[in-house]
């Protein structure tokens, strides 16, 4: 497993959200600030998988508000 530093992270929620990536900080939240629906959420989870290979569930997903939260869950795999 390759884990993605926080900027690839932010390079990957840019290319799901249509954000730039300068706007997303690591407090920027999901639903809040950048609008995601479950629908992006999924495209997300699919994407850390594929580019990754970083399986998170979606129960596990709901309860990740923000970058920073993402961010630290991956680091702890």
């Amino acid at each position: 497993m390759n884990k993605p530093t926080e900027q690839e992270l932010k390079e990957l929620i840019s290319e799901i959200t249509g954000h730039e990536v300068s706007e997303i900080e690591s407090e920027t939240r999901f639903k809040e600030d950048l609008a995601m629906d479950s629908i992006s959420v999924a495209d997300l989870l699919a994407s850390l998988e594929e580019d990754f290979e970083i399986i998170i569930p979606q129960e596990k997903a709901i309860e990740l508000k923000s970058i920073a939260q993402l961010n630290t869950h991956i680091q702890s795999l």
